[in-house]
């Protein structure tokens, strides 16, 4: 691998502090390095850091067993799971999702990369694209006329570049989308503030140092192993069968409870990539908001796997309902999806396997809901015995403005450790 493209990465980068267990805490480092390989490449809301699926595969997992992902985010299990020289898979419901992984996975040939780096660093701004122009109402309130002028432009030299440096550019050129864009940084929704004014950067100016960044990252991710093992990527519902799917161990992070809407939290990304995301329009967009676990909200029960072993669920709901049913039926919805996606893992994963889950309690409407105790009840409903259970704490928050008095950060992971023992 050529050295000159690992020129971005600084030495604190390179060198990671180890972390510790200590009881039932891991102790995390100020320090530790969460985004050198490809993990930085795009910020995504709710990830985890890449220390704890590797503290997994170390501590409770058989060596180079497979692993899937099935709530794959922004692909940190994999990214880990491939620099162990595990095979692995990761899904996900979320097409964004589906792109970045595919550019944070797929290493490139030095020659695919300094490719890529003459192309991108080569980049013309003067003109446009005017039919790459995403078909959006109101699409000036969000970007103004040089930075969507400047974005089409990127975006065709990206297109430009064969598979798999194209769909690694891609990612590059979502990754600053909402940082050229008049919507606000600091905050996980969408939209435009009036009290914290912002004065975007403009692509042509930001994207060179991204770029500079994202090839040190994947020339690092690209040359950490001679030989890569396998990693699939696929669209794939949760809640659905895994029938077709072929694994050993599970190492994951589900979405949190009404938390995080991570579609509408990257409108701008997807509008920008509607046909790259197999979409056809800004209404499919909107119907996809609706599809990931626990948003489509509904008035059903909980599981009565919680209900039996955690009956102050009920009330918990209940409370929740007085101030807000929509938020209730978030709660309820959620641990019914998560029951039928733990059915449907069951029938396929065989005995003696491990399904590591890191989960959070929230806080809504001033009730916590214990989370990791209802996940718990559906996973033993299932066959599966708790092994291990610890936590750690959350030093690096995506939204830096307070929630509302009655809602909190989540400030605090656990990770539950399962087998299946029947």
């Amino acid at each position: 691998m050529d050295q000159a493209l690992l020129g971005g990465l600084s030495e604190p980068e390179l060198l990671a502090p180890q972390i510790k267990r200590v009881g039932a805490r891991l102790e995390i480092p100020e320090a530790t390095a969460t985004i050198n390989f490809t993990h930085g490449l795009h910020r995504f809301p709710g990830k985890f850091i890449p220390q704890v699926p590797r503290y997994i595969f170390e501590n409770h997992l058989q060596p180079m067993e497979s692993v899937l992902d099935p709530f794959a985010g922004s692909g940190t299990t994999l990214v880990e799971a491939m620099l162990a020289g595990r095979h692995s898979i990761g899904c996900d419901i979320d097409p964004l999702s589906i792109l970045i992984i595919k550019g944070k996975v797929s290493p490139l040939s030095t020659a695919q990369l300094l490719e890529a780096n003459t192309v991108l660093s080569g980049i013309d701004w003067k003109g446009g694209n005017a039919e790459l122009v995403p078909d959006v109402p109101n699409f000036a309130h969000w970007f103004s006329e040089p930075a969507i002028q400047q974005l089409t432009i990127l975006k065709k030299a990206c297109l430009n570049l064969n598979e798999p440096a194209r769909t690694f550019a891609l990612v590059l050129f979502s990754s600053i989308i909402r940082r050229v864009s008049n919507a606000d940084d600091q905050t996980q929704k969408t939209y435009v503030s009036h009290t914290h004014k912002k004065t975007p950067p403009l692509p042509r100016d930001l994207f060179p140092l991204i770029l500079r960044r994202g090839l040190a990252r994947m020339a690092e991710f690209s040359s950490a192993a001679y030989h890569f093992p396998r990693c699939d990527v696929r669209l794939h519902d949760s809640r659905a069968s895994f029938e077709k799917v072929e694994f050993e161990d599970i190492v994951t992070s589900p979405p949190y409870i009404d938390s995080i809407d991570y579609v509408y939290n990257q409108m701008l990304e997807y509008f920008w990539l509607l046909p790259e995301l197999g979409l056809k329009s800004h209404d499919e967009f909107r119907v996809l908001r609706k599809r990931p676990m626990g948003m489509f909200k509904a008035n059903v029960e909980l599981p009565r796997a919680v209900l039996e072993k955690r009956p102050e669920f009920e009330e918990i709901c209940a409370s929740i309902e007085v101030k807000s049913v929509k938020e209730a039926q978030a709660v309820r919805t959620f641990f019914r999806d998560y029951e039928t996606h733990v059915s449907e893992i069951s029938k396929v994963q065989k005995s003696g396997r491990v399904y590591a889950s890191v989960v959070s309690g929230s806080l809504i409407r001033g009730q916590l809901v214990p989370t990791p105790e209802a996940v718990i009840a559906i996973h033993e409903s299932f066959g599966y015995k708790l092994l291990d259970r610890f936590s750690y704490s959350i030093k690096r928050h995506y939204m830096k403005f307070p929630r509302r008095e009655n809602s909190s950060k989540i400030i605090e992971d656990n990770v539950l450790i399962f087998k299946l023992c029947s």
